[in-house]
């Protein structure tokens, strides 16, 4: 196996107490023919040491940690200097200056942009940033989305672990594409059908009115699936209390505080919410509620971020993915966003933050996902979250485990969003020290998946330009 990364030796033999290797050298595990031009380490010991180290668990970086990978599971993790065990064939890693986190799973990572299936692309690109796993909120090709899970768990393609979402579900006056049902009965087959195909989850759109959602969260809780909504329509007080297990976009689309909103009409918002603060009591209120009924919340910053003129909007990297065509409608759109420009813009950025670090404080499961489209790309947009998931207060400990652990803990897998031994062995070298700078987040310099070690280079290779219309 060729190795791009410095500082790498093989010890002499150590008693190894843990691996118990007693029977010969360690060899390199098979890689799946698909998967060979992208991994780079396939050792079946390999040992990373000497890296600052977030379990995910919320608690701060702590330096000189290693972590032991044998086969496609952790095996140890611990201070560098009480390793307790070795191999004589184990791949070692000096990572003096660098950050291991667990792989990111990412809560509202779609396998398309808006009217553009691109599920290759949208796989790799996720893998090559550091995220392992995806949940996809909401999907425009269901049958498709379900294949490409299934080669990834085959090992017929590189990729994340794939949670996939049923066809979106919306109402009266929502998208064309979208399943409308306009029955108890329509909207309860809708969601055994899925279920039996294999999806998950379901995501309620922006029209969906309040008889079929509760229709739809029962049928989905009666099938071991869960129900997730963009909501508009439903206010979401209204989705807590019908059982809802997961919200989108942070506070950006709550309709509770429309005056006089009428039940199951979707209506302008944000107007609403100008010139409250986190701590306003009807805010307040509402995430008590959604503590109360234990709902998730979904941060998608990063697509937010992009309606916003005084913010940052497309970074050189994402915008050199995509086609040309793609980046002149990046080039209008700015101009058209510039025009927007008001002095609310400031205070309701600083709201969408606030109520994020205000739900956490109160006890509540936020998780991240970056919502594709415009010039927010998979894994591109993960790292943007976590940026911008710093900016609303969140420590370096607290912003890795909401973008590892609580998504983990928010699809019931507890094999993987933190690093300790016996979990799946999902896990992201990045050069630099996390805690002196977010944008370290950015130097991916391995993805570790299922115990092999990706190259993001090769990953990447040949997709510039390729994401978008032609």
């Amino acid at each position: 196996m060729t190795h791009t990364t410095s500082k790498i030796h093989k010890p002499g033999f150590w008693l190894s107490i843990i691996l118990a290797v007693n029977s010969g050298p360690t060899w390199c595990r098979p890689v799946p023919q698909p998967l060979s031009n992208y991994v780079g380490i396939a050792e079946d010991v390999v040992i990373l040491e000497n890296a600052t180290l977030f379990v995910g668990d919320g608690q701060p970086g702590q330096p000189d940690q290693t972590v032991v990978i044998k086969g496609d599971s952790i095996a140890w993790v611990g201070p560098s200097g009480k390793m307790p065990l070795a191999d004589p064939a184990a791949l070692r890693m000096d990572l003096a200056g660098h950050t291991i986190i667990p792989g990111i799973v990412g809560m509202h990572n779609h396998t398309h942009m808006p009217g553009i299936p691109f599920f290759e692309a949208s796989t790799k690109l996720n893998l090559a940033h550091g995220v392992t796993t995806i949940q996809t909120a909401g999907s425009a090709d269901a049958i498709m989305e379900l294949r490409w899970s299934q080669r990834i768990a085959q090992d017929q393609a590189p990729g994340p672990h794939i949670v996939p979402s049923a066809p979106y579900i919306t109402g009266p006056g929502g998208n064309g594409p979208m399943e409308k049902p306009v029955s108890a009965d329509q909207a309860r087959a809708f969601v055994e059908t899925w279920s039996r195909r294999g999806v998950q989850w379901f995501k309620l759109y922006r029209h969906t009115t309040p008889d079929i959602a509760r229709v739809v969260i029962e049928a989905a809780h009666q099938n071991n699936s869960h129900v997730t909504g963009h909501l508009c329509s439903i206010t979401y007080s209204e989705a807590a209390s019908m059982g809802i297990d997961r919200i989108e976009h942070g506070l950006n689309a709550a309709t509770d505080f429309v005056a006089d909103k009428q039940s199951g009409k979707c209506v302008p918002s944000r107007s609403s919410k100008r010139g409250r603060t986190a701590d306003d009591p009807e805010i307040a209120e509402l995430i008590q509620t959604l503590v109360d009924n234990r709902v998730v919340v979904t941060s998608t910053l990063a697509i937010l971020e992009s309606g916003f003129s005084h913010r940052p909007q497309g970074d050189a990297t994402s915008l050199s993915f995509l086609t040309p065509r793609w980046r002149e409608a990046h080039t209008e759109r700015q101009k058209q966003l510039a025009s927007t420009s008001n002095p609310t813009q400031h205070a309701y950025w600083q709201l969408l933050l606030d109520f994020e670090r205000a739900f956490v404080d109160a006890g509540g499961i936020l998780v991240a996902g970056p919502d594709t489209g415009r010039h927010v790309l998979p894994g591109l947009g993960d790292q943007r979250n976590f940026e911008l998931l710093r900016e609303a207060r969140f420590s370096t400990g607290e912003t890795v485990q909401i973008m590892t652990s609580n998504g983990a803990q928010a699809l019931g897998l507890k094999d993987r969003g933190r690093l300790e031994p016996g979990l799946q062995a999902d896990l992201v070298v990045l050069v630099g020290d996390l805690t002196q700078a977010p944008t370290v987040i950015r130097n991916v310099r391995w993805v570790f998946r299922k115990g092999f070690g990706y190259r993001p280079e090769a990953l990447l290779n040949g997709l510039e330009g390729t994401v978008g219309p032609p």
